[in-house]
């Protein structure tokens, strides 16, 4: 079970399905990062969105949401609660 804690919200967000929107990734060639905006739902219907900055990639080219939602993991795993 995940849980995530962000700064903006005064709660801890528990095992939510992650959505991202693949109108709102944004590129950083020259540093090699990505930033994605990504809703998380949590089992009683509260909706949070975030964006995930600075996600460090080496191959620019995606193929596919998995790719995506790999990196959305990679840049959640910075708002995990342990």
């Amino acid at each position: 079970m995940m849980k995530y804690k962000f700064p903006q919200f005064n709660t801890e967000i528990e095992n939510p399905t992650v959505t991202i929107n693949p109108t709102r990734i944004q590129v950083d060639v020259a540093n090699s990062t990505i930033t994605l905006s990504v809703t998380l739902e949590t089992a009683n219907a509260k909706v949070y969105g975030v964006e995930l900055t600075d996600i460090p990639v080496s191959n620019l080219n995606y193929e596919g949401h998995e790719n995506l939602m790999e990196r959305a993991l990679q840049g959640l795993s910075k708002y995990e609660v342990k």
